[in-house]
């Protein structure tokens, strides 16, 4: 169980299985609430002002079509939710987020690459109800 910094939000990554040759994935229980149709990775990522969380979705458990992930980002205040640019044949790694960015690295096992990427979150339009 993980609490956001000022102890209002709690967020387990509740686990589920694993891929075959490979990390287990999650379901995300946000508040006492589990988010229903999505797997996550086995880390996540709170805001320092506890407005924004951060996880590595799993878009596949096919170990044939994977890894193809993607950045989750929910904003509790607003109630809604992010999705990122999938990553193919890759991982979310070393996401860091405060009020302004979201910083994290897009990780290719295969090629040993990681390359990263920075959003500023008042440029993200995408927000959806998350409906909890």
């Amino acid at each position: 169980m993980s609490q956001s910094p000022n102890s209002e939000h709690s967020a387990n990554l509740v686990y589920e299985s694993e891929i075959r040759f490979g990390p287990a994935y999650c379901k995300l229980e946000l508040d006492g609430h589990i988010l229903a149709g999505r797997l996550f990775g086995q880390k996540l990522k709170w805001s320092p002002c506890s407005r924004y969380l951060a996880l590595e979705e799993w878009l596949t458990i096919d170990y044939a079509r994977g890894p193809r992930t993607r950045l989750f980002l929910i904003d509790l205040e607003e109630n809604t939710y992010s999705e990122f640019k999938t990553i193919e044949n890759g991982f979310v790694r070393d996401a860091h987020i405060n009020s302004i960015t979201v910083r994290y690295v897009k990780e290719f096992p295969a090629t040993g690459r990681g390359i990263e990427a920075e959003v500023k979150i008042s440029r993200i339009s995408n927000w959806c109800k998350l409906g909890l």
